[in-house]
């Protein structure tokens, strides 16, 4: 443990004294300041159309502020090297390098679509500390896409598995949409095109809430079968009267896909507690 420190130590001081010795900047086209520091002059190069697997730190020149930092949690960007404000920059790089580069933040943002955030002002500059990880041509990138949508769809139906072997009376639809009666009600049954009041409790497998009627707030109100809501709750609520609570445990197929929505994540089967308070 001792000789690895001393050698990762070495490792910093050496990457310090190469980037103090190479002080100079290239300027790109549209105006962007970069220096590169070689790690490998015989490694992959940045094509057009590839895809990057890139650590990112941006700081604001003015105060040394940092926007946003993918090395503090480990979780690096995926970003098309054609990205309009540092497309020109990325065109130079090769697998393994790091990088530094400035940027107004009128081009940065401007290029995004979008007015400036919160904290920067026009005129401003951005300071980039990158380290490009992996790079993936269009097709390479789309087999490991799909081997990721493969992981997260196995992921989940372990998980469902392991959810409904801890229920009882648990009752399945064609369509996969599987539900627990929780409370019988007496009221009017629901059908296609019925406006529905509910409550309502939506959560992960792993039990994580994502949504749910606030008691200070008004219960939710749709209509059947409209496409208003996800499948599974069209479908779910059609076996329902008034007065029912029902658990639905809904597969992502009938939710919100392989793309997910918001703070629910691809191929997640979601569980929602539902009461059907009034039928009309």
């Amino acid at each position: 443990m001792k000789y690895k420190m001393k050698n990762i130590l070495w490792a910093i001081v050496a990457l310090l004294v190469i980037s103090a010795c190479n002080n100079k900047f290239e300027t790109t086209a549209n105006g962007t300041q970069y220096k590169i520091i070689k790690t490998d002059e015989n490694a992959r190069m940045v094509a057009e159309g590839d895809n990057l697997h890139i650590h990112l730190k941006g700081v604001l020149e003015r105060n040394d502020s940092a926007l946003f930092d993918s090395y503090k949690n480990n979780k690096p960007y995926y970003i098309p090297a054609g990205e309009p404000s540092l497309k020109e920059v990325f065109a130079v790089l090769k697998k393994g390098d790091s990088a530094i580069f400035k940027i107004y933040a009128d081009t940065l943002y401007g290029n995004f679509g979008e007015g400036l955030p919160p904290g920067v002002k026009s005129g401003d500059i951005i300071t980039f500390y990158a380290s490009l990880l992996d790079i993936y041509n269009p097709a390479e990138m789309q087999e490991k896409i799909d081997a990721q949508n493969k992981e997260f769809e196995v992921k989940d139906s372990i998980a469902l598995s392991s959810f409904l072997s801890g229920l009882t009376d648990v009752k399945q639809t064609s369509s996969g949409l599987s539900y627990v009666v929780k409370t019988a009600g007496k009221g009017k049954s629901v059908k296609k095109g019925d406006k529905v009041t509910v409550k309502y409790r939506g959560a992960l497998l792993d039990g994580t809430v994502f949504d749910e009627t606030k008691e200070s707030s008004p219960d939710f109100t749709f209509t059947v079968g409209a496409g208003q809501v996800i499948t599974g709750w069209d479908e779910g609520f059609l076996l329902m009267k008034e007065g029912d609570k029902y658990q639905l445990i809904i597969p992502w197929t009938l939710a919100y896909g392989s793309r997910g929505s918001g703070p629910i994540p691809p191929y997640a089967t979601l569980v929602f507690d539902v009461e059907l308070i009034k039928v009309n």
